[in-house]
């Protein structure tokens, strides 16, 4: 029995890096579980877009579709943006079969990763992190941010909202910080992860990319989404 597809949906960027960090990831995962047809789409600026992706499959002869939402907190997008196109293409696309995954994070092996990237960064136990995410106007998103920055002993601070990246960094430096370094929590580059490196930071690490960690928590999103689906028929 041939296993539901995986589409995988980020957010989307004009900016060609997060497309190509997006794409090799997909194919990560994809060369991880031979078995499983995987595809990358968008919720905006690049395409294909959801429901261009779904009727491609649906025009394969794909009838059932495991949605993994390439996010890193449960806010809008995951919340009401995919949801209301997924339903929309399940109108679109009739006997197609839609499950939405959990969002990527939190999850611990992101939380390794982040401490990877710091250590290749040359922070050490003395180092003062601030872990970098892009805000949102989702209070509870932003509090599960602060939650991810207290497991991995950081401050937190947004590239957009409160607190600023910048001026937490700032903070610290005044408060005698001798060396800190800005925890990317960004699944790719873009403009907004940019902002981490106009501050006073001694370090800031990569963004997440297309790293095992990342490929294994895609592929943990899928089977668990495709157990829930199980239990509940």
């Amino acid at each position: 029995m041939t296993p539901p597809a995986l589409l995988a949906v980020a957010h989307g960027s004009p900016d060609e890096r997060a497309e190509r960090v997006l794409e090799t990831l997909v194919a990560r995962v994809g060369a991880e579980r031979t078995g499983v047809q995987t595809v990358l789409a968008h919720l905006g600026h690049t395409r294909p877009d959801v429901p261009s992706a779904v009727a491609a499959l649906f025009a394969q002869g794909v009838r059932d579709i495991v949605v993994v939402p390439l996010l890193l907190t449960s806010a809008y997008h995951a919340k009401v943006d995919l949801p209301r196109l997924l339903a929309q293409a399940a109108l679109d696309n009739p006997g197609v079969r839609l499950t939405q995954a959990d969002v990527l994070g939190p999850h611990p092996l992101l939380f390794e990763l982040l401490r990877r990237r710091l250590a290749e960064g040359g922070a050490d136990p003395s180092t003062s992190v601030v872990l970098g995410a892009v805000g949102t106007s989702d209070a509870a998103a932003n509090a599960e941010l602060a939650d991810v920055a207290a497991t991995i002993g950081a401050s937190i601070g947004f590239a957009t909202g409160s607190p600023d990246i910048a001026e937490v960094v700032d903070g610290l430096r005044a408060r005698g910080s001798r060396q800190i370094a800005i925890a990317s929590y960004v699944l790719a580059p873009g403009t907004l992860p940019d902002r981490f490196a106009t501050t006073n930071a001694d370090i800031v690490t990569r963004p997440l990319g297309a790293e095992p960690e990342v490929v294994d928590v895609v592929l943990e999103r899928y089977d668990a989404a495709l157990i829930r689906d199980q239990a509940a028929v």
